[in-house]
């Protein structure tokens, strides 16, 4: 069975403006990129957060980050190159420490978010919800200044895409945490 998903993808350019949307930051000072900036602009209107994030077959509720593997639940590419992103690559406690959400300029870790301090959480419509996501020097190499296009392909939800470009106005930014 086919959708139609061209209102979702103009509601994804909404949501990541093409060119304010992914940057590449500095977060400890040094003058050098370490991670990257996921920017996502509420546009429709207020959300609350839930307690426990239900999507398809997956929930937070009782969930266990060191038996969960995000390659059972869909294929992620950047510039149509697959980004390989299972359990057996990732050291649970370091991965732990990269990756945070900042909004309203609180942040929250993957153990903040899986404990629920989340939930409840009022996301006002014109917010801004970052996702600060730290990079080894291989992947960040990536990222590269140009046009790049994002891809998300999983059973649960429709296909997520979005294109963004980097240029020296999203590149190397200094991201206080």
């Amino acid at each position: 069975m086919s959708y139609d998903i061209s209102a979702l993808k103009v509601l994804i350019k909404k949501i990541f403006p093409p060119k304010k949307s992914v940057y590449t930051i500095d977060t400890n000072g040094d003058m050098k990129a370490d991670s990257i900036l996921i920017k996502a602009f509420n546009v429709l209107m207020p959300l609350e957060v839930p307690n426990d994030i239900e999507l398809g077959g997956f929930t937070t509720k009782d969930f266990n980050l060191n038996t969960f593997d995000l390659s059972d639940y869909g294929k992620i590419y950047l510039d149509d190159e697959r980004i390989t992103i299972s359990k057996d690559d990732f050291e649970i406690d370091k991965l732990k420490t990269r990756f945070i959400i900042n909004h309203k300029g609180e942040k929250f870790t993957i153990d903040d978010i899986l404990e629920g301090k989340l939930g409840g959480r009022l996301i006002a419509l014109g917010d801004t919800i970052d996702i600060v996501i730290k990079l080894d020097e291989y992947n960040l190499e990536r990222f590269t200044e140009g046009e790049h296009k994002f891809r998300l392909e999983s059973e649960l939800i429709p296909i997520l895409e979005f294109n963004f470009e980097l240029n020296n106005d999203n590149m190397g930014q200094t991201y206080i945490i």
